[in-house]
């Protein structure tokens, strides 16, 4: 039997050096600090009018991302079953990739994914598709147009989003990372993540993307390129104001930059041979919560780590450490804070990526060894020891709720063990894969899609092993729908009356 190691989750991990070019693939670092941003102004926080699309971005809106108004009725919880609208899937189902949903002002639903760019009405009515546009990483919608990129091209676009015709692209890169990067965009920038970090490649698992590099949303023009001290991983950056932007590096460093030229406000450095899946969120009260992992952590999930993952709270005006708080599990997920600013949330839990299905590529094996090898991974799952199998231990995983003022924890909500090698379904995508069936063999995902928190402060997170969780810190109800499937880190999508839940190759909506 198969008993090659499993994939790094974290590793000793030196500096990423400051590249170059960012066209040619290696970003050129910008210098110097901008005095100027150094407090932040009342005047120029984001208290405008709201953007008028429901969900124009990865995890919401400027302003409120990962928070919703219009979570379910408590009536709908108890039966989400009989709220199921529809079900978006491809014809080749399981080899679809999806990255999420967006919804406009009209409540049309964006379903984007590696194959294409998909646009229905809130009840499943096909507008258009552009299925010529593939390996798009995670788009945004602002004003009239949705803007994306390919993933490893560096081609920018943006698309009529009446129409889904295009209305320019530009290629602003020679190449970028491959994992979940999310373009975000605000006030005419776009920000994405371009080049590729070498001192950790491992395609295998994904590769970090070198520099953050801001676009022209009109025209694709570069206005600036930065490169932080470590690769960037799942960029997903933030609009404290209308002038600046902040982004995180893998390590869990922290950058804020003009919006504009690129300036380096104030950075804060990570914690040096560490890696996350994970991001960083604004809250209320204007300050930046982020999650990553303790220094030198980088470990294979058969090392018994503890106390791994770090919540960290910083001051918005210079970067200050304002706590920190000390996780049971590796942290791999962007936190989310809920709309009275009082509470922040996250879910925990290590990575797995590799299912064993696919160790076989390559091998010489016979289609009826395969599938007798295929066959014992699925009883294995079906008899939840997989991992036992395979000498692992089952991995723990949480979502916990901390005071956003001391980072002092308020509530925990356990769930049972993971334990699978990879997640739901990922075993099949590895078969259909050897079969030239499937274009990645995995989903891959965290255990967790990013969460949610409603008006009344129920929390809803997708976990890899084909469950949404719904989740009321007030009762310690934990309402779930099974959609069988692992889920990315976008997230739950929402509008008045509708629920979207993106899984790996699927996508619920759910009406109310």
């Amino acid at each position: 039997m198969h008993t090659s190691k499993l994939y790094v989750l974290f590793a000793a991990l030196p500096w990423a050096a400051v590249g170059q070019d960012c066209l040619s693939g290696e970003c050129e670092a910008t210098g110097g600090q901008s005095v100027a941003f150094l407090q932040t102004s009342a005047a120029h926080k984001v208290k405008s009018k709201p953007d008028e699309h429901y969900w124009p971005l990865p995890k919401g809106r400027v302003g409120s991302l990962s928070q919703t108004r219009y979570g379910p009725p408590a009536s709908a919880l108890n039966d989400l079953d009989s709220h199921l609208a529809w079900k978006w899937e491809l014809p080749m189902n399981l080899s679809a990739f999806v990255w999420g949903t967006l919804i406009d002002k009209d409540k049309n639903i964006i379903v984007a994914t590696m194959q294409g760019l998909y646009k229905y009405t809130a009840d499943g009515e096909p507008l258009w598709n552009r299925t010529d546009i593939t390996r798009s990483e995670m788009p945004i919608l602002m004003g009239d147009a949705l803007y994306g990129m390919g993933m490893m091209t560096g081609n920018m676009f943006a698309l009529n989003l009446q129409t889904g015709e295009t209305l320019w692209q530009k290629k602003v890169a020679k190449t970028t990372g491959a994992e979940g990067d999310m373009m975000e965009g605000h006030n005419g920038v776009l920000v994405v993540a371009v080049g590729q970090e070498r001192e950790w490649y491992n395609p295998g698992v994904g590769i970090p993307s070198k520099s953050a590099l801001a676009v022209n949303a009109s025209n694709g023009e570069q206005l600036w390129s930065y490169t932080p001290e470590c690769g960037i991983w799942n960029i997903m950056a933030l609009f404290p104001d209308q002038d600046s932007t902040i982004i995180m590096d893998y390590c869990g460093g922290l950058y804020r930059l003009d919006l504009h030229d690129g300036s380096e406000i104030w950075k804060v450095q990570g914690s040096p041979g560490s890696m996350t899946d994970g991001g960083s969120t604004l809250g209320p009260d204007d300050s930046i919560y982020t999650c990553s992992n303790a220094p030198g952590t980088m470990l294979t999930m058969n090392d018994k780590d503890t106390h791994a993952g770090r919540l960290r709270k910083y001051d918005i005006n210079n970067g200050k450490l304002l706590w920190e708080t000390k996780l049971q599990n590796a942290c791999m997920n962007f936190p989310a804070v809920s709309p009275d600013g009082k509470t922040v949330v996250l879910s925990d839990g290590a990575n797995v990526l590799d299912p064993p299905t696919k160790w076989l590529k390559g091998k010489g094996n016979s289609s009826e060894e395969i599938d007798a090898f295929y066959a014992l991974q699925q009883e294995l799952l079906a008899n939840k020891t997989q991992l036992n199998y395979y000498g692992q231990d089952n991995l723990n995983a949480s979502i916990l709720g901390f005071d956003a003022k001391t980072g002092s924890a308020s509530w925990e909500q356990d769930v049972e063990p993971w334990y699978g090698m990879s997640f739901a379904l990922d075993e099949e995508r590895a078969y259909m894969w050897l079969k030239g069936e499937h274009p990645f063999g995995h989903c891959g995902p965290p255990q967790w899609s990013g969460p949610v928190i409603d008006q009344e402060g129920k929390v809803y997170t997708s976990r890899s092993d084909g469950f949404l969780h719904i989740f009321d810190p007030k009762d310690r109800s934990d309402k779930t729908f099974r959609h069988g499937d692992g889920a990315l880190m976008s997230g739950v999508a929402f509008a008045d009356g509708l629920m979207v839940v993106p899984t790996c190759s699927w996508v619920y909506v759910f009406k109310f």
